[in-house]
């Protein structure tokens, strides 16, 4: 259906002027970059792997009063979203999330209404420039809005677990049709030309910013504006340099996430992971929270980051598995680097969640990659004292330490 709506004739103009081309629009899957998946290395910006992202960029300075409208078929997938961004400053502007999408007229909404058949119930999202009359605004649903001052605006897609619940990574439905509409008259007009997105252009992480100097792993609450941030989620991090024969281990109690429809609207998240990126930004290792189902007896999970090319690997892996709730993680250190930025990923929709990450104070991104914080200050910014057993906390031990029988989990989680 979406094909066809897509390869129809759009006129610009109004029907008795004959001197006006028509224009075709291109299919939606030329409209959009093409999938940028997080398992493949092609998104930078520490994507998670269980994501796939899709963006359209467009100039609005050289399409003053230019909207878009989005036609599309609801995907299968756990979380799926709309954002819109600044992409000189990649600020997210406005963003409208799977279950706060109405459906079109004689659809639902699978994301808050339980069904098998995603794919034939349709939706429609109107992103409009912040001048658009407000007359004709009124008029629309699922509007996402963005300042008039920009001058490139991207659209991102993301969907979370498509492969997994439908077999493909689009959700199991085409990708939904772009069409541009002025919005001081309400007609549509030609797609703009799909420009550069700057996702391609994310800086490489410092290795000085991975340091032997503290064996703690702490976790801090990343910056909120920076490198396309999802809207729903929020990120606790810690950076760590693996040497070899050396493990990082942390701990931490973990939300509770959904395992159907029904139970989205009181899960704690939508979602959780743990990913695991280089300094390039690229995210290589991955598990969420399906994949991570077992708790210890005090509601714990333990998370093992060891050198996947070790002698040692099967012992620690074995001494893993007899302890409930522990979960081994590879790292390539010959391929990737020794530098690893770790991120903990909660989706959260809930403002009531009693451990909700947002309770953390985000450090500033000029001091993301290191730098003085005054002692008052860490302490806020610090993942553990914050949100006690629910913030994650760690240290790195030699793989002698951790096989000994002495070990002690009780002492993964000290800050010195």
């Amino acid at each position: 259906m979406l094909v066809t709506l897509t390869m129809g004739m759009f006129t610009a103009c109004d029907d008795d002027d004959e001197n006006t081309p028509d224009f075709i629009n291109p299919e939606p899957k030329e409209q959009w970059s093409a999938t940028m998946r997080g398992d493949n290395q092609s998104i930078r910006a520490y994507p998670d792997i269980f994501a796939n992202y899709w963006e359209y960029t467009y100039s609005f300075e050289k399409n003053p009063n230019i909207g878009l409208r989005l036609t599309g078929s609801f995907p299968k997938a756990r979380f799926f979203n709309f954002t819109i961004y600044d992409d000189l400053t990649q600020d997210d502007m406005s963003a409208i999330e799977d279950v706060n999408i109405k459906p079109n007229e004689g659809s639902i909404n699978p994301y808050s209404t339980e069904t098998e058949d995603y794919g034939k119930n349709t939706y429609t999202i109107n992103i409009i420039p912040s001048s658009t009359p407000a007359t004709f605004k009124a008029s629309l649903q699922n509007v996402c809005e963005f300042p008039d001052t920009l001058k490139m605006v991207s659209v991102f897609m993301r969907l979370y677990l498509a492969d997994q619940m439908s077999g493909e990574e689009h959700g199991g439905v085409d990708m939904p049709a772009i069409q541009a509409f002025d919005v001081t008259t309400g007609k549509d007009v030609a797609f703009p030309t799909h420009e550069e997105c700057q996702i391609k252009n994310i800086p490489n992480v410092p290795s000085a910013n991975f340091t032997d100097a503290q064996k703690s792993l702490n976790f801090m609450r990343a910056p909120i504006n920076a490198w396309y941030p999802n809207s729903p989620a929020d990120y606790l991090f810690t950076r760590i340099k693996l040497n070899s024969d050396t493990l990082a281990i942390f701990r931490f109690v973990p939300p509770v996430a959904p395992t159907k429809v029904s139970e989205y609207a009181t899960s704690e998240v939508r979602y959780w992971s743990i990913c695991l990126g280089a300094t390039n930004t690229l995210s290589y290792e991955s598990s969420y929270d399906e994949e991570m189902p077992a708790r210890d007896s005090e509601g714990f999970v333990t998370i093992i980051i060891a050198d996947k090319n070790s002698a040692n690997l099967s012992e620690v892996q074995k001494k893993a598995e007899a302890n409930k709730g522990t979960y081994v993680m590879t790292w390539n250190r010959k391929n990737y680097g020794d530098g690893i930025l770790a991120l903990y990923r909660n989706m959260v929709f809930s403002e009531n969640f009693e451990h909700s990450m947002r309770k953390v104070k985000p450090i500033a991104m000029d001091l993301a990659g290191g730098g003085n914080i005054d002692m008052s200050e860490l302490m806020q910014m610090l993942a553990m004292p914050v949100l006690g057993n629910w913030g994650p906390q760690g240290y790195k031990f030699s793989e002698d330490d951790f096989l000994s029988d002495s070990f002690n989990y009780a002492n993964i989680r000290r800050m010195k």
